[in-house]
């Protein structure tokens, strides 16, 4: 290699994105994105790749640009190439959303990484990420969900000897501990009331996951040929087109019919017939998500600390508390086992708990009078 090489790194905005721009020792001109839109971190991978260069480290997009060097050089396998081979023979055996979801996730945590080369990552790498996501209020079980994707990635890319070097992700990888796995939050009454009264284009569809607990993706998929004499048929749609392909099913594959509560039936008695979605877009297609507008709705209702999936609490705690439905009975009703029903859909709350006690506050007073009394007579 020629001693006065100069790669002449820089960096440069290009639309969202920065990209780099270098000279190979042949004197080809490279630019490629380096997968960021921040400027600090750019420049960081750009001084890394800047000193690979001068000690004469390529990698594959490089030596593809200067053959002459193919047998000389040091390859090293970079994040995004890697996630890209991974994900391309993991996909196999998944389902087209288990798919978009699983390279959604994996490319997100990559990139939190802020590392260029595999061989960069260790269990010091992995512990600071795991600790940052904690910091975001992730919860247990999205950490441990996030430590099995980078496990099974850092896996195969060790069994298909694409790099040498221990699994960052040991038995020593800790997930902090917290009082449960799964988010535990229970929507007040005021909270509900607040949602109900926004004027807003999803109300009807926010207002029918309310009254029937329903997950989103069910509502989504909701057409007018389900419904019958007031009870929804909850099934597998395998000629359904969705944003990740043809067939749509319920979570677990599984089917189940639920009786509509007045409220939800009201919602539907409204609703326009423009197409055989229930709650369609404007045009009659159907909706794949409702993140801007939801956001929106819950900014105007001053409320912050809520999800979709909230609602499933709420309306397990008026099925077992308002309409008296047994553990098992709202299992079948949302969906799910009665051990789950138990465990993630019966959240602590104080304002129910401090409810209970002041109903009970009266009782308790004329009892310990009655005490007082009792022991002044024997007295």
């Amino acid at each position: 290699m020629d001693f006065n090489y100069d790669p002449r790194c820089g960096v440069y905005l290009n639309g969202h994105y920065y990209y780099i721009s270098y000279y190979l020792p042949n004197k080809s001109r490279i630019c490629r994105s380096l997968g960021t839109t921040k400027k600090v971190i750019a420049k960081k991978k750009m001084h890394l790749k800047e000193q690979e260069l001068y000690q004469g480290v390529f990698d594959d997009h490089d030596i593809s640009r200067m053959p002459e060097y193919q047998f000389a050089s040091k390859v090293r396998l970079d994040l995004e190439t890697a996630a890209e081979k991974y994900i391309k023979a993991s996909s196999i055996n998944k389902k087209p959303k288990s798919q978009i979801n699983d390279e959604y996730a994996l490319k997100s945590l990559l990139v939190k990484l802020e590392k260029v080369y595999v061989d960069e990552i260790n269990p010091y790498e992995i512990q600071t990420l795991l600790g940052k996501l904690q910091k975001e209020r992730k919860s247990e079980a999205t950490l441990r969900t996030y430590r099995g994707i980078l496990r099974k990635f850092f896996n195969w890319l060790i069994e298909n000897r694409m790099v040498q070097m221990p699994n960052p992700i040991t038995k020593n990888t800790l997930v902090r501990k917290s009082s449960g796995l799964v988010r535990d939050h229970l929507p007040t009454n005021l909270e509900i009331q607040r949602l109900l009264s926004q004027d807003s284009e999803i109300l009807p569809l926010i207002k029918f996951l309310i009254f029937t607990g329903a997950r989103l993706g069910e509502v989504l998929h909701l057409e007018w040929d389900d419904i019958e004499d007031g009870v929804w048929m909850i099934k597998s749609k395998p000629n359904c087109m969705t944003k990740e392909g043809i067939g749509w099913a319920p979570k677990w594959e599984k089917s189940r019919m639920i009786p509509l509560l007045r409220e939800a039936q009201d919602v539907l008695d409204s609703q326009k017939r423009i197409s055989n979605w229930v709650f369609p877009k404007k045009d009659g297609s159907r909706r794949d998500y409702l993140s801007s507008a939801w956001e929106t709705m819950k900014k105007r209702a001053g409320i912050e600390n809520l999800q979709l999936k909230d609602f499933r609490n709420w309306f397990n705690h008026h099925l077992k508390h308002e309409l008296q439905f047994t553990t098992k009975e709202a299992a079948s009703y949302l969906g799910h086992c009665p051990k789950v029903n138990e465990t993630h859909y019966e959240p602590i709350s104080k304002e129910r708990m401090t409810l209970k006690l002041n109903s009970q506050s009266l009782a308790a007073t004329n009892l310990l009078q009655n005490l007082r009394n009792n022991s002044r007579q024997d007295s």
